[in-house]
């Protein structure tokens, strides 16, 4: 009888999940128009100003909405595993160099992942510091890193990318829906052939 009450429950979550959400198609008609509208020219921003030396998330986060790069409305409490709940928002943004997109990139919480990219101590954080110091090493070396992930020095190799993303610029754009935003950063990455993103599977 309990399986049957669960039962019961997953497939009402799942006709309302139906309701609620977009269409494939209802989404994707909408990328073309979606991608158009993002000015790189005029709405990139410099991280440094933001997101620099001795800037924390809360201060980052006043100083983007002082500025209106972003909107109190974004804003939602979530948890992370720690425990703590921050303010932050979905989305996905674009690394900029010399008014060139070079990386997409998407997060529940876009503000702490920024700051993760330019200050994270570990290759898992500092992700995309970590992709470019890889094709650091192989320039150098004439082939491919093909240790771990930590046996790639950090500090030789990760550590003087970090200060290269912090003196790029980067777009924001708010996106909750999550199949939006999912299919929206491929749409994106593929239109501007953003070659540090890839979409393995793991």
């Amino acid at each position: 009888m309990l399986e049957k009450e669960i039962e019961n429950i997953i497939l009402e979550k799942i006709k309302v999940q139906l309701k609620i959400e977009k269409s494939f198609s209802d989404l994707v008609n909408n990328f073309d128009s979606m991608f158009a509208n993002i000015d790189f020219e005029k709405n990139s921003f410099s991280i440094s100003d933001y997101f620099g030396s001795g800037m924390g998330k809360a201060g980052a986060t006043s100083k983007l909405l002082a500025d209106n790069r972003i909107k109190e409305e974004w804003l939602r409490e979530y948890s992370f595993k720690e425990g703590n709940v921050k303010n932050d928002f979905k989305g996905l943004y674009f690394f900029v160099n010399d008014m060139r997109p070079f990386y997409v990139g998407i997060s529940k919480g876009v503000i702490g992942r920024i700051l993760q990219h330019i200050k994270g101590h570990s290759h898992n954080s500092a992700t995309l510091a970590y992709k470019i110091g890889l094709l650091k090493y192989e320039i150098i070396t004439g082939s491919k890193h093909s240790l771990t992930r930590k046996q790639l020095n950090f500090k030789n190799e990760v550590e003087p990318i970090k200060g290269f993303l912090s003196n790029q610029e980067v777009i924001f754009l708010h996106i909750e829906n999550d199949y939006e935003l999912y299919l929206f950063e491929v749409y994106c990455s593929m239109k501007l052939g953003t070659m540090l993103n890839n979409f393995e599977t793991h």
